[in-house]
């Protein structure tokens, strides 16, 4: 029987269930995009693997940015968008083609220690309004965490 409090009442002891924390519900695999692929390839990527988002990393595989689905649909409406510069050379597909991961990606990204609880790292995601935060301990990367990833684990089986 579950308390008001959150707490869960069994054979007339009262105990707490376990704290869900980032490193419990995060993907342990994590789609990394190289700085300099082309727009087009990392829209490839994301269709293929089935991410809406993933972090940006240099040539040592350290994190630069972090691109969502979002951020490329905005690139695609801007390419497509009939105000384009008189003079701009070249179809909306060859600016499509020629754009790096890097350039498209936000600056940074968003990180959360393991261990941080899991209605933690859900008022990060709202606090700095992303779908993504990256899991780590200075600057390691150990997975990645979805709003769905939340949503899946509070969803009641």
């Amino acid at each position: 029987m579950l308390r008001s409090d959150g707490r869960l009442r069994i054979a007339a002891a009262w105990f707490h269930p376990p704290m869900l924390t980032a490193a419990a519900l995060m993907q342990r695999t994590v789609l990394t995009i190289p700085a300099m692929m082309p727009a087009t390839e990392v829209m490839h990527l994301f269709v293929t693997a089935g991410v809406s988002g993933a972090p940006v990393v240099d040539e040592h595989g350290a994190v630069v940015g972090m691109i969502a689905a979002g951020d490329l649909l905005r690139e695609v409406d801007q390419a497509h968008d009939d105000d384009r510069d008189d003079g701009e050379a070249g179809s909306p597909g060859d600016h499509l083609r020629t754009l790096t991961a890097q350039e498209l990606a936000s600056p940074g990204a968003t990180w959360v220690a393991p261990d941080l609880a899991a209605h933690a790292v859900a008022a990060v995601m709202q606090r700095e309004r992303v779908q993504h935060v990256l899991v780590g301990t200075d600057g390691v990367l150990a997975g990645i965490l979805t709003a769905f990833d939340l949503l899946r684990a509070i969803l009641p089986t």
